[in-house]
């Protein structure tokens, strides 16, 4: 059986942009049983105070990471004090029969490119055709050169697709890097943790992405030793992300660190770079927002706003679940689909790195939901007066008699997203532009502070 971690609760669900905390805190609200790692018994669980209560509901796993590792964070009924690792993850959370298997094929495939990128570059110093004859002799020449988490006669046993995807996928890279470097291929290895880690320090300081993936897919990573002295030399001396995202530009462009993310490949290979620096900027207009939707008569039409901008609008509000006061984040919706998400955080970030005042923290908007102040009162009524609300009430007093009428959850999203759009009418045209096209960039995964990476598929 296999203990449930952090690292498991910031996966996506499969075909979705929803992480899989979302499944335990759903769990644990509806009073579902989880099993427990060690008997496989099944209890029903409870978070051991409010604040853990709260940072989960929140979706803060990192934040939880930071301050309970180790420590226990939920009881049983009866009182039973239990940690993540003492959860059983169960396919719901990525494990068991057939999300484990899922996990185990991928770390086989991810691993088996990076020994066929080296057969293909060291071996036959070629690009080779998808019936090639390899013997393992030949395979275990290419092992020289790779630094993986898979066992080397696992990768030996790839179905037909996988064989001949990662014989294409060995193919582009050698053409496009065999002239500019001596590389060692590497997955799951000390040099790829390092990367990993340097990211999650900075990230849980200055929370700009949901998880490493927001930040780069890469699946594998080729390093020349160049490559490998700057992770040993330089990454420990990093203070920031954007000081850390300026060194992997830096050495994916002089080609001595380069990040892959991979997807099965079947005929022609498209590979793109991305976040490399130099790339056509992308630039997105705001167009204007929408508080109270234009056929409805009150600020309490709904509890979410919409940013609108040239290439289609975002959707702010709480995605918690009915009643709770958690979730909030902006979602992209597009001509033909939704876009992606961008959660508080990463807003923050956003809006800091442009020089914009912060919003509130997601449990501050929660708590003066239920427990307003008079500052709280004029803080939301002025900015609503600010963006021009329809029908908005004429004083701050009979604004709050309406505010008391309002359930809870719109309380606490409706709020962030009044203030969001006072902050972003507060700006220049051009001002307001750049911050647009940074919340778009992010929410479909193209960040412009996000790390550089070639995607094959």
């Amino acid at each position: 059986m296999a203990a449930l971690q952090f690292n498991d609760l910031l996966k996506m669900l499969p075909g979705t942009t929803t992480p899989r905390w979302n499944v335990l805190v759903s769990k644990i609200k509806n009073k579902q049983p989880l099993s427990l790692n060690s008997t496989g018994k099944d209890i029903i669980i409870d978070y051991l105070d409010d604040t853990l209560k709260l940072l989960f509901e929140e979706g803060n796993i990192p934040e939880i990471q930071k301050q309970y590792r180790g420590k226990k964070l939920f009881k049983s009924k009866s009182g039973q004090k239990l940690s993540l690792s003492d959860l059983f993850k169960s396919p719901d959370f990525g494990g068991g029969k057939g999300s484990g298997a899922g996990a185990a094929e991928t770390e086989r495939n991810e691993s088996a490119q990076c020994l066929y990128a080296s057969l293909v570059c060291y071996v036959f110093k070629k690009q080779i055709s998808l019936d090639t004859p390899i013997t393992k002799q030949q395979f275990k020449d290419a092992m020289k050169y790779c630094d993986v988490s898979e066992k080397f006669e696992k990768m030996l046993d790839l179905p037909k697709d996988w064989h001949e995807s990662s014989i294409l996928g060995a193919n582009y890279l050698h053409k496009k890097y065999a002239l500019k470097g001596k590389y060692e291929y590497h997955r799951g290895s000390s040099l790829v943790d390092a990367i990993e880690n340097t990211f999650k320090d900075l990230n849980r300081n200055e929370r700009a992405f949901g998880n490493i993936n927001k930040w780069s897919p890469a699946d594998m990573y080729m390093f020349t030793q160049a490559g490998k002295d700057a992770v040993k030399n330089e990454l420990g001396k990093v203070k920031t992300l954007q000081q850390f995202n300026t060194l992997m530009i830096k050495y994916y462009k002089s080609h001595d660190i380069i990040g892959v993310s991979l997807k099965k490949i079947s005929g022609n290979v498209k590979a793109t770079e991305n976040n490399i620096g130099d790339t056509e900027k992308v630039e997105v207009e705001y167009l204007g927002e929408q508080v109270v939707a234009a056929n409805k008569d009150s600020i309490l039409d709904s509890m979410d706003v919409y940013l609108e901008h040239s290439k289609g609008r975002i959707q702010f509000r709480s995605f918690g679940g009915a009643g709770s006061l958690t979730g909030w984040q902006g979602e992209g919706k597009g001509t033909f689909a939704n876009q992606g998400k961008v959660s508080l955080g990463p807003v923050n970030y956003i809006l800091g790195i442009h020089g914009v005042d912060k919003l509130p923290e997601s449990r501050d908007s929660a708590r003066l939901a239920r427990n307003p102040d008079s500052t709280y009162y004029r803080t939301f009524y002025d900015a609503a007066k600010r963006v021009k609300t329809k029908n908005l009430p004429d004083t701050q007093a009979d604004f709050e008699k309406l505010w008391q009428s309002a359930d809870e959850q719109w309380r606490y999203s409706k709020y962030l997203g009044v203030l969001l759009v006072d902050r972003m009418l507060s700006l220049s045209k051009e001002k307001r532009n750049e911050v647009i096209t940074d919340i778009y960039l992010y929410s479909a995964s193209k960040a412009s502070f996000a790390g550089p990476y070639l995607k094959l598929e």
